[in-house]
């Protein structure tokens, strides 16, 4: 047997990958380091290392939604192999198949919102369909953790007792009106919360998901709402649900990307086609559900993001604004998307998420500076407060300090959710000298490394370590709680930056989950739910509940779709 080290290109940076050739056959195909997204990534390889495998072929297609990625893998492993003295030809052509499919209710979009949608709809007896247009299940919802809000669930009065009982349907509509300030659709947002107590249930006993209280409770919320996976990883909940719809006779038909509507000769919607690289799919429905996500990469390729970077799927293109625009569907707010703290630049322009890293080092008493070695902001207020800080600074950046008991928290963090080691490692090892920047050192030392004012560090933590002995924060009235001094002589700082890639405008419903038109009326047969449509969350959303959200316009959508 003889091993082929490979280097690729993928999103975040190098692939390296090992092919083991044995009798001039491919026996294997292994990733020994990546920095890619591992939710993603792993679906995606799978599927390549299977057709890699079957085909035994290098030259076989790149999986949709991760097609540079996937090419990089495929044109590097064939180069490597051909200066080798090996080439394995290109499998036969596939022609193209041309497929028809009759169905009750068809569901485009496999995130949060799309299987909820398909699940419910299922579970009511229905024949049900579910497209993506991607090689891989999750939409967006794939790079969220798993935390949503339980309020009104039976979930919640089990893992919160008694306490939960302080909870309400109001009074989570009242505190997304106070976080949005008002900006927020009422109706909808009262739609989310009248339901997102049942949609918690149906799923978690659809898909055998075990909640637990999330770890981080954010104090834009209340009073204590917040659950989560064992994982904390939204991986966890496509998978299982997408198995549990599959196991209970759903269909899933992925690179099934939705180019056109099928209309009845009176002009009502009958169904949608897709196209894929190697078929064409019709498929007929009584109803349909557009689950299919926003539009934030349209935004960050045509550079309307204001310079934050972005953290979201490169496939969130708003395909539907092209493919149903003969509906004439009314819209709204499409210039709204969220922007949160807590992003970490690993390419330029594009960040990964740190944010229960950072809410968990901010807790044991870390602290924000700017360059000039001065704080910003209460570290444990609401997470507005310091996105609106963060774009304020020089270069839109922060940073975040700490010692070394709280970086070995961090660590385990930035581990769980999308960060590998040798991610880690890689940018501790480039010592600040390139984006991103994670240093560690003295205090001294990480203030040079990362090009902050060494005299204005030392007095700020000076000053900090003053409150921290007077149980006092006289510059920021940080809780006490929060206050605790750093141990030790070795710090580390972190470059924190804002990000964003949930779009909250977007398609106006009713309160049966149906797009309406131009004219609000309500267009036939075509329902909706998730970031596709705007408005329940105003402007700017809480921690949890673009999550809550999808769940619980899924379940009002797959309810009523499959009711009317």
């Amino acid at each position: 047997m003889s091993k082929y080290t490979v280097k690729a290109h993928g999103h975040n940076g190098e692939i390296d990958l090992t092919v083991d050739v044995q009798n001039e056959k491919i026996q294997d195909v292994t990733i020994d380091k990546h920095s890619e997204t591992p939710a993603i990534f792993k679906q995606v390889f799978n599927q390549l290392k299977e057709d890699i495998l079957t085909e035994q072929s290098f030259k076989v297609d790149a999986i949709s939604g991760a097609s540079d990625m996937t090419k990089s893998i495929l044109d590097s492993a064939d180069k490597t192999l051909k200066e080798n003295g090996i080439d394995f030809p290109a499998p036969d052509p596939k022609p193209k198949e041309e497929k028809t499919f009759t169905t009750d209710v068809l569901v485009v979009g496999s995130g949060g919102a799309g299987l909820v949608a398909a699940s419910r709809a299922l579970s009511l007896g229905k024949k049900v369909i579910l497209v993506e247009k991607n090689g891989y299940l999750g939409g967006a919802t794939i790079l969220n953790g798993s935390n949503v809000v339980g309020t009104g669930s039976q979930v919640s009065a089990k893992i919160f007792g008694d306490a939960a009982k302080a909870d309400s349907a109001e009074r989570l509509a009242a505190d997304i009106a106070h976080e949005s300030k008002n900006t927020n659709y009422p109706e909808l947002s009262q739609l989310l919360a009248d339901n997102i107590g049942q949609a918690i249930d149906f799923i978690s006993d659809f898909a055998d998901l075990n909640y637990q209280k999330a770890q981080t409770q954010t104090p834009e919320h209340s009073v204590e709402r917040q659950i989560e996976l064992p994982t904390s990883s939204s991986y966890e909940f496509i998978t299982k649900v997408a198995k549990a719809f599959q196991a209970k006779g759903g269909t899933i038909l992925t690179d099934c990307r939705v180019e056109g509507l099928l209309k009845h000769s009176d002009g009502t919607l009958a169904g949608l086609w897709c196209g894929g690289k190697h078929s064409e799919t019709k498929i007929y429905a009584d109803k349909i559900i557009l689950a299919a996500g926003g539009y934030g990469a349209k935004v960050y390729n045509e550079g309307r993001g204001n310079g934050i970077n972005y953290y979201g799927p490169l496939t969130s293109t708003g395909d539907s604004y092209t493919y149903a625009k003969e509906l004439k569907l009314k819209t709204h707010d499409l210039d709204w998307y969220k922007v949160y703290p807590h992003g970490l630049e690993v390419e330029p322009g594009i960040a990964k998420l740190t944010t229960y890293a950072s809410k968990l080092a901010t807790d044991m008493g870390s602290i924000y500076v700017n360059q000039a070695g001065k704080r910003i902001v209460n570290e444990s207020d609401v997470y507005t407060k310091l996105r609106d800080q963060v774009l304020k600074q020089d270069g839109q950046v922060a940073y975040l300090l700490m010692d070394q008991r709280t970086w070995d928290e961090f660590y385990k963090l930035l581990v769980l959710h999308d960060f590998s080691e040798a991610e880690i490692a890689e940018y501790l090892a480039s010592d600040g000298k390139k984006r991103p920047v994670l240093v560690k050192g003295s205090l001294q030392e990480v203030a040079q490394k990362a090009g902050i004012d060494v005299a204005g560090l030392e007095k700020t933590v000076a000053d900090y370590e003053g409150y921290v002995a007077n149980n006092k924060d006289e510059e920021f009235g940080r809780a006490p709680e929060f206050l605790h001094s750093f141990e030790g002589d070795t710090y580390y700082l972190i470059e924190q930056r804002d990000r964003f890639a949930t779009t909250l405008g977007g398609y106006m419903a009713n309160q049966d989950m149906q797009l309406l038109d131009e004219s609000d009326q309500p267009v036939a047969n075509l329902y909706a739910a998730g970031e596709i449509v705007g408005g329940a969350n105003g402007h700017d959303s809480m921690p949890s509940m673009m999550n809550s959200w999808s769940f619980a316009s899924g379940f009002v959508a797959g309810t009523k779709a499959s009711q009317a």
